[in-house]
């Protein structure tokens, strides 16, 4: 948290106004995050952890050739877990499932359905969605900030204006907020499909506040 200080006569013996801004800068996202994962089941715990390295290994290789580098393909999670069959009361093992989560990042949003189309053809079984990002969100944050500075300034005239009272319109003390960012998250089912599926991008919602002590410009 970030805190500006502006010389001005002591509040102490002031009386002040604190006022919550609030500043929102709405962006194109140009990064889209995807959760890819592929499930294997076999009696066997060997044969389901080869089948699951061979089909994730031909997701990777496939989506190398579209484009997305490696680095950009990082596990997100991985599990073994057995699988159990009920009968007249009993329980039986009956296989184990082996789960291997990727996290892609892709740089080009337009690239997104066909990510979801060559994952699927290449053994990709499930999905937990995408999430639009913006790889520079720092440029745009400040800009929010701004905004929030400003509307603080707003709110705090317009009620000394109302109260007919005298007020410094630069604050005393400013305080910056936790940042707020709504990114659009979308849940996805995979399924084999000829063609890939539309994926509309939507704007990413960054929001700034901050907190702004402005005290009366006369002695009480």
């Amino acid at each position: 948290m970030q805190s500006w200080h502006h010389p001005a006569p002591p509040a102490a013996s002031r009386p002040a106004l604190v006022i919550t801004g609030q500043g929102t800068v709405t962006a194109k996202p140009d990064t889209v995050l995807i959760a890819i994962g592929v499930r294997t089941e076999h009696h066997n715990v060997q044969e389901a952890l080869v089948d699951n390295a061979k089909r994730t290994n031909a997701v990777i290789e496939a989506l190398k050739t579209l484009g997305i580098p490696i680095e950009d393909m990082d596990t997100a999670s991985f599990s073994i877990r057995p699988t159990y069959e009920h009968h007249d009361g009993t329980t039986a093992l009956s296989g184990y499932e082996v789960e291997h989560w990727l996290d892609i990042t892709v740089r080009d949003t337009k690239k997104a359905g066909a990510i979801y189309e060559t994952a699927v053809a290449h053994g990709a079984n499930l999905a937990r969605g995408l999430e639009f990002r913006l790889a520079n969100e720092q440029v745009y944050y400040q800009q929010a900030l701004t905004l929030a500075v400003k509307n603080a300034k707003e709110k705090a005239l317009a009620i000394a204006r109302a109260l007919g009272l005298p007020l410094y319109d630069t604050p005393l003390e400013l305080k910056e907020q936790p940042p707020a960012r709504s990114t659009p998250y979308h849940p996805a089912v995979l399924s084999i499909s000829s063609s890939a599926p539309p994926v509309q991008t939507q704007d990413v919602i960054i929001t700034a506040f901050v907190e702004a002590t402005f005290v009366y410009s006369f002695i009480s």
